[in-house]
């Protein structure tokens, strides 16, 4: 009973010594469990900043953004300015804010946050979002993302239990939040983003095909010209794009096999949200920590080239054109025809949207289609088909 006394009494004197600081420091070990929604392959969840409620896409391989509208909102103080490259390899200069009163889940807090102010976007819009939050809003926690259960889960300071340091490998990248690990390909090591913004399993970087395509076993097995993808700075310019099969890659003890991909002009290849279909994701930013916990032990078969549609349509000079064309298709369209019918569905009263498009490519039955083209005046019917 003595002992306990004495413990109450030094408790009382560390609070009055204290006060709010120790409080602080009790409320800052967090383990907070957070739904979130994937909505068109992104992983969307709650945030609050400066009393303003809104949604985030969780971003591990991207710096934190918010839409200058919504900035304005939070009350946002200019922080300067920065520059970024984004999936197409553009780079852009935009402007940094610091947000305060940042509440993520339940329990985790941050009192300031930077974030690049982005201009409106479509895309966010359509997805009911602010912005991105990158790896550097959770650069004071442990995050766990558990595909089974649609969570994420925050813990600070310690990392879930039984989980050893050594059980992980570490984050490349000492002076920003972003998931770099190595990874093997075949007999080659090579760096990857682990990056939940970005679609599919793997985006495979040219750079990388044009260093290990001589000495793997990297077979090409189709062709395209035209844009990756729509990015932070908008629609890239047209490149060659190469569909692959990659016959191996080891994420620490988990061997993928057979991986279909196409190639992007950015610097390193890109482990996309698909990741979290096959295990648990465990994110040590504190530590530079990654850890993957398979669902399943041995091998995976990933099924080779990705199936496609041979031509791809977005949003461009307010209407809507193709974007890249395979190989199969080379002879019939060209890059930035206008497409004004899909399948049978008008495009003259929809929204410029690449979510738009997408819905209804994904509502065709089957391998087969067909788009309607605007040319001189001329509309033509063509065929379109998925391929690998």
């Amino acid at each position: 009973m003595k002992r306990a006394e004495i413990l109450t009494g030094l408790w009382l004197l560390m609070f009055l010594i204290y006060g709010k600081e120790c409080m602080s420091q009790i409320q800052n070990k967090v383990c907070d469990t957070i739904p979130y929604e994937l909505v068109h392959n992104k992983i969307i969840i709650p945030v609050t900043i400066n009393g303003v409620k809104t949604k985030y896409i969780v971003d591990t391989g991207g710096k934190t953004g918010t839409m200058y509208d919504i900035a304005l909102e939070m009350q946002a103080n200019a922080a300067g300015y920065t520059r970024i490259s984004d999936v197409n390899g553009q780079g852009q200069n935009y402007q940094e804010a610091y947000v305060s009163n940042v509440s993520i889940g339940n329990s985790y807090q941050i009192k300031l946050l930077k974030t690049m102010v982005l201009p409106k976007d479509p895309f966010f819009t359509d997805l009911g979002v602010a912005g991105i939050l990158g790896g550097d809003a959770f650069s004071q926690s442990v995050v766990t993302f558990d595909s089974r259960y649609r969570i994420m889960v925050i813990n600070y300071p310690y990392r879930p239990e039984k989980l050893k340091l050594t059980d992980g490998v570490p984050l490349l990248d000492e002076t920003e939040y972003h998931s770099f690990i190595t990874v093997k390909q075949e007999e080659q090591t090579m760096k990857i983003l682990f990056d939940t913004g970005a679609e599919g399993f793997l985006l495979y970087s040219i750079q990388d095909y044009n260093r290990l395509a001589d000495i793997s076993d990297i077979k090409e097995t189709n062709h395209a010209h035209g844009i990756v993808s729509a990015g932070l700075a908008g629609l890239g310019n047209p490149v060659e794009i190469k569909k692959l099969n990659i016959p191996s890659i080891r994420i620490m003890d988990k061997e993928f096999t057979n991986i279909g991909c196409t190639t992007s002009v950015m610097n390193e290849t890109i482990i996309g949200v698909d990741l979290l279909k096959y295990g648990k994701v465990i994110i040590d930013y504190m530590r530079k920590r990654f850890f993957f916990l398979p669902f399943e032990k041995g091998k995976t078969d990933m099924g080779g080239a990705p199936v496609l549609w041979n031509v791809s349509i977005l949003p461009r000079n307010e209407r809507f054109e193709i974007t890249t064309i395979w190989d199969s298709m080379k002879d019939q369209v060209s890059f930035g025809d206008q497409v004004i019918n899909i399948n049978g569905t008008s495009l003259s009263n929809c929204p410029m949207s690449q979510i738009a498009i997408e819905e209804i490519m994904n509502a065709i039955p089957g391998d087969t289609g067909y788009i309607i083209i605007k040319k001189d005046n001329q509309e033509r019917k063509i065929e379109i088909k998925k391929e690998r």
